[in-house]
């Protein structure tokens, strides 16, 4: 008789799906805060120079 592999457990599909949803809504989270950033310091150097 052959050895027998070891059996892997498998992560159930709504796990998956929902560990998906949330990464997705930390990279649009992370995408507003950095253009929200980005204005910032555009406003920054804007009103720096006396242009706003």
């Amino acid at each position: 008789m052959p050895p027998s592999r070891p059996t892997r457990e498998r992560t159930p599909t709504l796990t998956v799906g929902i560990a998906s949803m949330l990464r997705q809504e930390n990279i649009i989270m992370n995408n507003i805060i950095w253009l929200i950033g980005a204005i910032v310091v555009v406003l920054a150097i804007l009103s720096f120079l006396g242009l706003r």
